[in-house]
């Protein structure tokens, strides 16, 4: 008998500490970061084009209503998801986009998301997009944490002949240069699908930043164009033809044969293809056993061009778009799971911003303590994420002429307009002459929060 009890307590004990392993394990980490994504296209936010496999990630995790880019173009997005730090901080220029002969890039002192994490043991990758300097050797991917960069380093490219217009090639595999066939949503895809299983195959923990340049426009050049692309308008880069133009595979803009609007047809082509590498990436993760300890987070960099360029995105009633800061231009579509940890089926309305990132995720794994002090501008979202609770906090832009801070409901748009986000996230009527108290409120937050960043 107490042999047999014996057996027990140790099958129980056993079981307690496979658990308790499970529970403290650090997760795997993958960022899906989409480009030019507008808030009104995801099915799940209410738009028209079926994205199946990005909304699986929102059942089963969390969908943010309110979620927020710290600037609403490109490169600041980038740079301020990667060091938790506002764009207005950085060092080289990259409070702006980046265009090819730009001097501005990513300073070696300026700490990223993948440099913290590898010492906690992670293997790093970037594929995909990079557009934070590519003029110093410095500023390359593999100066910054990521042990494998797969992907361009600038913009945008054309997605099949991986080219800016006719200014030249930008594709690296293994941190070289290369030449490599085929539409770039695929390739992306399956560099980061290799990068899963080499990790899986040494049992490390990973870091995935899976930059897609979908659905962003791709650089063609207007004398080689491919076919399956729509022209969005035509212009010179320093002398080099350049066409912005819509790609896609014919599969999928056969999907869209519905649609009359040939830029929206191949918007919605280009987002189906994108949804479909979003599944193949998940069904990597299931197959490996993967999926219930890995944390999958799914942003859009910045708004979609909603008005400009043929309106081919939609930013659902959000006024504005990319490069604007009302809410068309910032707020984002967001989804998260982590089986492990993060219960399914969850709506967060907590404003939330991707500075919030860097220091959540030093709270998950651990790495607070080297974190810099005074420079780090998010907040660890943690209790939103785990246990439900709200966050009161401010939330800060500065690009180019304009501001805009929020706070709790309300937000304040160059210093004059007045908007409570709760009844009116249209942004159409300003309430600065009724309230001229939170008027005075917020102006002050964001004097505070500006004195303690350096002009650019």
């Amino acid at each position: 008998m107490k042999n047999i009890l014996r057996i027990i307590l140790l099958v129980c004990f056993a079981h307690y500490a496979n658990a308790q392993s499970a529970s403290t394990e650090s997760p795997n980490i993958i960022i899906i970061y989409a480009d030019d994504l507008g808030y009104g296209d995801l099915s799940s936010y209410g738009g028209d084009i079926p994205t199946p496999n990005i909304d699986r990630i929102g059942k089963e995790g969390i969908r943010f209503t309110d979620f927020y880019v710290a600037a609403p173009v490109c490169t600041p997005s980038r740079y301020a998801l990667l060091t938790g730090s506002y764009p207005n901080r950085s060092q080289h220029l990259l409070q702006n986009v980046l265009f090819p002969l730009d001097v501005g890039y990513l300073d070696k002192s300026e700490t990223t998301l993948a440099e913290y994490l590898k010492t906690k043991g992670y293997a790093t990758a970037v594929t995909g997009k990079w557009h934070l300097g590519a003029v110093e050797e410095s500023a390359f991917p593999t100066r910054h944490g990521f042990d494998q960069f797969h992907g361009f380093e600038g913009g945008c490219i054309d997605f099949y002949h991986h080219t800016y217009g006719s200014f030249g090639p930008d594709w690296f595999v293994n941190n070289k240069p290369k030449q490599e066939e085929g539409f770039a949503t695929d390739l992306i895809t399956n560099h980061a699908i290799k990068f899963i299983r080499d990790s899986k195959a040494k049992s490390s923990p990973f870091f995935l930043y899976l930059s897609y340049n979908a659905p962003h426009y791709g650089k063609s050049d207007p004398d080689n164009l491919p076919e399956n692309t729509v022209v969005l308008n035509e212009a010179k880069y320093q002398g080099y033809k350049m066409a912005n133009t819509l790609q896609a595979p014919v599969e999928y803009v056969n999907r869209f044969s519905h649609v009359k609007d040939p830029y929206r047809k191949m918007y919605s082509a280009m987002l189906s293809s994108l949804d479909d590498n979003v599944g193949r990436i998940l069904a990597e993760l299931e197959s490996r056993n993967l999926l219930d300890n890995t944390m999958v987070w799914f942003i859009s960099d910045n708004g979609g061009y909603s008005q400009t360029h043929h309106a081919h995105a939609s930013n659902g009633d959000l006024r504005g778009q990319k490069g604007s800061v009302w809410e068309g231009g910032i707020r984002v579509p967001a989804l998260l799971f982590w089986r492990q940890k993060i219960k399914s089926n969850q709506v967060v309305s907590t404003p939330i911003c991707n500075v919030d990132i860097v220091p959540t995720m030093a709270n998950i794994v651990g790495f607070n303590d080297r974190l810099p002090n005074g420079i780090i501008d998010g907040k660890d979202i943690s209790k939103v994420l785990f246990d439900g609770e709200k966050l009161e906090r401010e939330i800060f832009w500065r690009f180019n002429k304009q501001t805009a801070i929020r706070k709790g409901d309300w937000k304040l748009v160059n210093g004059t307009e007045l908007y409570n986000l709760s009844s009116d996230r249209s942004e159409r009527v300003n309430l600065a002459s009724q309230h001229p108290e939170k008027v005075k409120e917020l102006r002050a937050s964001f004097e505070e929060i500006n004195s303690t960043i350096d002009q650019p």
